[in-house]
């Protein structure tokens, strides 16, 4: 588990929510890091908008914070906004209404982002790690 001094193992920690990494490559894919970033920080400002975050696996707890790190160093918070299993159909309308049909777990990231107020450095992982409050 992340914590606000580090990783630990200790098991009576409670988690109060996730970190996930939005990975380099991924980003180079919907254009290049920074375009990415001005897309995602333009719909968590508006507040019809949501994220859908894949994630092959998922959180078994409730939690209200999703930590995001970014090219290793955390970045920000967002809300959790649901999880979604194994969805079928058509789940949604994009704003040009086209229909969102995706067969992938997700979670739903939802504004609004807060920006980390110091530098920590945070190496990036595949899927999600559980934490405490970092900031």
């Amino acid at each position: 588990m992340i914590t606000e001094r580090g990783y630990s193992k200790d098991p009576s920690i409670m988690p109060e929510g996730i970190v996930i990494t939005f990975g380099k490559e991924m980003m180079n894919e919907q254009g290049g890091v920074k375009k990415f970033l001005e897309g995602f920080l333009e719909q968590m400002a508006d507040e019809n908008l949501h994220w859908m975050h894949k994630c092959s696996n998922l959180p078994t707890i409730d939690f209200d914070h999703v930590y995001i790190s970014v090219l290793g160093r955390l970045w920000g918070r967002v809300y959790n906004g649901g999880i979604r299993r194994n969805p079928k159909g058509i789940i949604g309308w994009t704003a040009d209404d086209r229909p969102i049909d995706v067969d992938w777990n997700f979670i739903t990231l939802a504004g609004p982002f807060e920006r980390c107020p110091f530098k920590r450095e945070l190496k990036g992982f595949q899927g999600f790690r559980y934490c405490t409050k970092l900031f």
